[in-house]
Formats: C-alpha cells, structure tokens, sequence
C-alpha cells in the first residue's frame, strides 16, 4: 500500500461497498457541467480509468437512467427514413390493407339515401393511404348484405 492506503491495482483505485462514495464518484464523472452531462459510454469510461467496485457497470446505467438533467438535455437519434418508393397494386394485396369494424347499439337514425333506420355504422379504413369509409346500416346485417353494401 502507499501512503494514501487506497487500495490500488496499477493507478486504478477500489472502491469499498460504501454507496455514498460510489455515489460522489458517478456525480463528479457523469454531471461534469463543462461536460453537458455525458452519456452512459463516456461516463464508463471516465470512471474505468480511476477506480473499479463490483457490480460497477450496472450502478453506472441505473444513475444516467435516472438522472433526470441527462434525459431532459440528451440527444434522440432516430433511425434514417429510407427514399419514398412506388408501391404496385400487383404486390399489395388490397384486402389485406383493409381494417373494418362495426359500432352497434346507436340511437335509430332515418338513412335519407336508402330510407331505412339504421342504429349501427360500418367502418372501413385503408391502412395503405389512411383513408376511412363510414357507411350507416344496421346490426343485424348478415354477409349477403354486407356484400351488398360494399
């Protein structure tokens, strides 16, 4: 040992189970205010140089988690958006594209088109170019009218 009586492997220092050091240690690597709070890498890297504890690694990452001036000031990077490309209608299968639901039980309403009462709406959207098709009907709708209705 030297004269400081740290434990030293090399220049690298241990560091005890004492949290409230371990603590001190990830405040001065990670919050360094010239440093615009450092990133979970760069932190690990500043703090590998000097000391070393167990379980050191998973400590690092639940402090920058929960560092709430690291998540308000950091940079979210997104993946790059690719070219816009032509889509055929032979590799798309249309139907596949379709989402169609039924909202029932509504208040009877006069269809002034057909000249029915309809108390249920069929819904019908193109996922492909987002585009929905509200059609008034009824409930008990069975699938030769539904065909009929589209």
């Amino acid at each position: 040992m030297k004269n400081d009586e740290l434990l030293r492997r090399d220049l690298i220092v241990y560091v005890l189970n004492d949290s409230a050091t371990r603590d001190e240690i990830l405040h001065i690597n990670h919050d360094d205010f010239k440093a615009d709070y450092f990133t979970h890498a760069c932190t690990e890297t500043a703090i590998r140089r000097k000391y070393y504890w167990l379980k050191m690694l998973k400590e690092m990452t639940k402090y920058v988690c929960i560092c709430s001036d690291y998540q308000r000031v950091q940079v979210h990077h997104h993946k790059l958006y690719e070219k816009l490309m032509f889509i055929s209608s032979e590799s798309v299968n249309s139907f596949h594209m379709m989402i169609m639901n039924f909202i029932i039980n509504m208040l009877s309403a006069k269809n002034l088109y057909i000249e029915k009462t309809s108390d249920a709406i069929l819904i019908m959207i193109n996922k492909l170019i987002k585009h929905a098709i509200y059609i008034s009907t009824i409930k008990d709708l069975n699938i030769e009218k539904l065909v009929n209705l589209l």
